[in-house]
């Protein structure tokens, strides 16, 4: 039996935690296959004065941008595009939650640097890889992929900071658990 290594995300290290704002932050590339849309559909069902701010680019970008226009929310949904790691590390660092809406991935960042940040991550059912880390109200909300599930985690999380909180403090202790430094890293590969 081989055993899994997760190499650690690049810039954990400075992901100390900040207050928690009222905007859930999604992070990653604008493609089908990473679902941007969801999450931005789920903003129409958010009943607490939430933002969803949404880094990154890619195809689908302009598609996403649109569907927030067309369903009113231009005014709680912000495109920032692709940012500086300083800007990234510090919206990390205020968000609420971050958000995760893959479908099938194998791996991918967004959940270890949210955990790092000692922030609640809000996956879904079908994403694959976060559910290693994301467990449903242990280190984060899973919902089904549906709009209104994913708003009902973003308007939970608002209400109940000390839920977030706790979330996202476990989510950090997952993560030191599961996730070795580069060091070991290295040092494993090596042997």
């Amino acid at each position: 039996r081989r055993d899994v290594l997760h190499p650690p995300p690049p810039f954990g290290h400075l992901l100390q935690p900040g207050p928690y704002e009222d905007y859930v932050l999604y992070v990653g590339r604008l493609e089908s296959i990473k679902r941007p849309d969801l999450a931005v559909r789920a903003m129409q069902y958010v009943d607490e004065p939430i933002r969803l701010l949404v880094v990154g680019d890619g195809t689908h970008r302009r598609q996403t941008e649109e569907l927030a226009q067309s369903l009113g929310l231009s005014g709680r949904v912000r495109f920032l595009g692709a940012v500086e790691e300083a800007l990234l590390v510090d919206l990390y660092k205020r968000a609420l939650a971050v958000v995760f809406t893959p479908f099938d991935e194998d791996y991918g960042y967004v959940t270890l640097e949210g955990f790092a940040a000692r922030r609640p991550v809000v996956t879904l059912t079908d994403s694959g890889g976060p559910l290693e880390f994301v467990e449903d109200g242990e280190t984060g909300i899973v919902a089904p992929p549906d709009p209104r599930a994913i708003a009902g985690a973003f308007d939970r999380l608002f209400a109940h900071r000390e839920l977030a909180r706790r979330l996202g403090e476990a989510g950090r202790r997952r993560v030191e658990e599961a996730v070795p430094k580069w060091p070991e890293v290295v040092e494993r590969l090596l042997a």
